[in-house]
């Protein structure tokens, strides 16, 4: 197995810390008060909050834990996180869908609504390239 340079270990933890902060974010979605809420997000997402289905509050837990997973497995130099990387953006694209099918969700979003859902998926991208390349290039067990 080839040792990998230092790029390899700042792009890594950098992985790290960008799903670490995913998970600090679900953890704090679904433990808030509907007056936190409000704070945080304003009236116009807090009275679309219950809109959300469940299946896609689910997919959201799975993408980001999974991301958090796939950048330990990065770490670990394990090549299984390429896989749970991809499942991860996988389950990114289905928690967006709500964001973009449902009016009023998109309504209460404004007009950026787009633009996170955006750039996780494209660091998602990132991340399940970057994970294979490593395993292509022998620095991945």
């Amino acid at each position: 197995m080839r040792k990998p340079p230092v790029w390899f270990w700042v792009i890594a933890a950098a992985f790290l810390i960008w799903n670490a902060f995913g998970c600090y974010l679900y953890v704090v979605e679904v433990t808030m008060t509907d007056a936190q809420y409000v704070v945080m997000y304003g009236e116009d997402m807090a009275a679309v909050r219950d809109l959300y289905p469940a299946w896609a509050i689910a997919a959201f837990a799975t993408a980001v834990w999974g991301g958090l997973l796939g950048a330990i497995l990065l770490l670990a130099r394990r090549g299984l996180s390429a896989t749970v990387f991809g499942l991860s953006l996988a389950a990114s694209v289905v928690c967006f869908i709500p964001n973009f099918v449902s009016t009023p969700l998109r309504e209460a979003g404004g007009s950026t609504f787009w633009v996170m859902p955006l750039i996780v998926v494209l660091i998602g991208c990132v991340q399940v390239w970057f994970s294979r390349r490593e395993r292509v290039n022998g620095r991945l067990r």
